[in-house]
């Protein structure tokens, strides 16, 4: 294994070096290939670009990495590593007009879509159209040479848990309310879930990821991630505001165990099977917040919400993950928010949000 390896996003390169090891045999079956990212600019899509390519540097793999995003320019001026490598060929296109006739893959990663949408029903409508016109037009641009095609879904399709003490797994029917406009994002999933089944049904090598609730360098710290927001307010001294009654359960899988779980599953995945992606460790939110206080070293804790239901939780089984691909949790909740800390604190202000 070559010396020779940097991160090109700021990642600590001994985490992406452990990465490399712990996930070798799946990154050397990537060796020639060339592979379709959407969503490439996003926080997985960054973290997988730069575990890629540092795996490139480290094993000598011999790359093509073809990236969709709506604007390649913002990233690459401030990510300039990426701009400089030339395994990269960027696409500046929106999912839903994905156009590459005449392009060939031999693995495609889909993954773009915001995981958010405001109360307004154009927004919503554009969410919806994405995930589920999107995964249409990338399945449709994978191509005949394509020989694994991993789309990176979310736990949201499964709906509210049926009881306290819930882990959520593949087997289950059920879902979120279809007539709420509000879980668009959770339906526009569950559609394009169905696309891909009617596409692996036709001969294509589909995968699939239900990705829960992460942790890691890169997070949106100003959005709806609760563990992000703590991990702010406590760098920055403030008290940690819990937006609840703290009673809500959550897991939280740091962010080099996902990439190591997407590449057992791009490069391993049963055809047309979902496997379930996260911790299976669940905390309430009061105790997630203050662990990160504890850690952190922050100003308190400040509960200040109403009562919840006691079926908020958002925790999957993930024993199929584990005994069919053999994918551990290798980095516990308490570590996760110290290396997450510890890399928020390092950045410039201008680098993170919040």
């Amino acid at each position: 294994m070559s010396s020779a390896a940097r991160s090109r996003s700021g990642l600590v390169l001994r985490e992406l070096r452990t990465l490399i090891g712990v996930s070798e045999p799946h990154f050397r079956a990537l060796a020639g290939a060339s592979i379709l990212i959407t969503g490439a600019t996003g926080w997985f899509g960054v973290w997988l670009l730069d575990a890629l390519c540092a795996a490139d540097d480290l094993l000598s793999l011999r790359l093509r990495i073809i990236a969709v995003s709506r604007d390649p320019g913002r990233f690459l001026s401030r990510f300039r590593g990426f701009a400089q490598d030339d395994r990269i060929s960027w696409i500046e296109a929106d999912v839903c007009d994905l156009a590459v006739s005449g392009t060939s893959f031999s693995h495609v990663i889909h993954g773009a879509a915001d995981t958010t949408a405001g109360p307004d029903p154009g927004t919503q409508r554009r969410l919806f159209d994405t995930l589920v016109d999107g995964t249409r037009r990338v399945i449709a641009a994978a191509g005949t040479h394509c020989t694994s095609f991993l789309l990176l879904s979310s736990g949201a399709i499964y709906g509210p848990a049926k009881t306290s003490g819930h882990r959520f797994s593949e087997s289950e029917c059920g879902g979120p309310d279809p007539s709420l406009a509000g879980n668009c994002y959770a339906e526009g999933k569950r559609a394009a879930e169905q696309a891909c089944a009617l596409a692996a049904a036709e001969g294509i090598p589909v995968r699939i990821a239900r990705c829960f609730a992460f942790v890691g360098p890169h997070m949106p710290f100003d959005k709806h991630f609760a563990i992000g927001n703590f991990i702010a307010d406590a760098v920055r001294g403030r008290p940690i505001l819990v937006k609840s009654d703290g009673r809500p359960i959550r897991s939280y899988l740091y962010m080099s165990d996902l990439v190591g779980a997407l590449l057992a599953i791009l490069v391993d995945g049963v055809v047309g099977r979902p496997y379930n992606v996260g911790s299976d460790q669940g905390f309430t939110i009061e105790q997630v917040a203050r662990c990160v206080d504890q850690i952190v070293g922050g100003s308190g804790v400040k509960i200040q919400g109403d009562r919840s239901d006691p079926r908020d939780q958002y925790v999957p089984d993930t024993s199929r993950l584990a005994s069919e691909l053999g994918v551990p949790q290798t980095v516990g909740l308490e570590s996760a928010i110290a290396r997450t800390a510890a890399w928020y604190r390092a950045q410039p202000r201008a680098a993170v949000t919040s």
